[in-house]
């Protein structure tokens, strides 16, 4: 039901007054996350410098470079002191770069890290090649690498890439995993896709095409714990579900399979099927 006319002028009013305070909302929550993402860098900034973490502190300082020259012009002096701090940062960190060769290896082992007898510094592996440790002493980082998952970047402190990899292994490795869920839920996947692209019943499926399914059938899904997990799945032998036996076939495309861990010697699997049990009688 329209307005009557006398109060047309009332509700342009009401109108244009909603859409001034819109403007206004806008404004403060841009200041909002202006003001928590300042509130981020200095905390994030805080944590580096006392924990002695010299070379995040400073790999901080250089993601943030255009964060750091919009201070300048607020606060010219805050500046100069970051600059101090930088050039203090990166002498630290040259510094402990050209020992990292020799501290790292016993600081790895003294946390109950294996590094793999293959490893050669400046690239180390843990876990028969699962995970991956690539340094770059020329610009103080250090890059960690789980096999199909992210990698991330860090500066290289010795003691904070200890610390991730160890929290990087027992995020992939120290897990309980549940064989008979992860089968049923391979199996819907796996049952999901087959009906999504009309394939016929015990076709093989593209097992990266099973993971993305998985991916977006889960709340939390990373595809590194993926491989772990069928991993342990195949090594127990616990591959039926409803009659139906899982299935892996290879690939020799590295792209489209997975190196499952601990399963390296039979190469890429990159395919997946469910096939029925054939009962046998007597």
């Amino acid at each position: 039901m329209a307005a009557s006319s006398e109060f047309v002028p009332y509700l342009e009013m009401a109108q244009g007054e909603a859409d001034r305070a819109q403007q206004q909302v806008e404004a403060a929550q841009q200041q909002l996350d202006q003001a928590q993402q300042t509130r981020k860098f200095w905390l994030d900034l805080g944590k580096c410098l006392d924990d002695g973490h010299s070379a995040h502190g400073l790999l901080l300082l250089r993601r943030e470079a255009e964060f750091c020259r919009g201070l300048q012009a607020a606060d010219e002096a805050l500046v100069q002191r970051l600059r101090r701090l930088y050039t203090e940062l990166e002498r630290q960190s040259r510094a402990s770069a050209a020992s990292f060769g020799r501290d790292f290896p016993p600081r790895a082992r003294d946390a109950g890290i294996k590094i793999d007898s293959t490893s050669r510094h400046p690239k180390y592996t843990f876990n028969e090649g699962f995970l991956r440790l690539e340094v770059d002493e020329r610009n103080l980082t250090a890059k960690i690498v789980p096999r199909d998952g992210e990698e991330m970047l860090l500066g290289l402190d010795t003691a904070l890439i200890v610390e991730r990899i160890r929290s990087e292994q027992a995020r992939l490795f120290d897990r309980d995993v549940d064989s008979s869920t992860l089968l049923r839920s391979l199996y819907t996947a796996y049952v999901a896709v087959l009906r999504a692209e009309g394939r016929n019943d015990s076709e093989e499926v593209p097992l990266r095409r099973i993971a993305n399914r998985l991916a977006k059938n889960l709340n939390r899904f990373a595809h590194d714990e993926f491989n772990v997990d069928l991993s342990r799945l195949v090594q127990r032998g616990e591959l039926t579900v409803d009659g139906r036996r899982l299935h892996l076939n290879h690939t020799r495309n590295r792209r489209q399979g997975m190196l499952l861990h601990g399963l390296e010697s039979g190469g890429f699997v990159g395919f997946v099927s469910f096939k029925s049990e054939k009962v046998v009688t007597t």
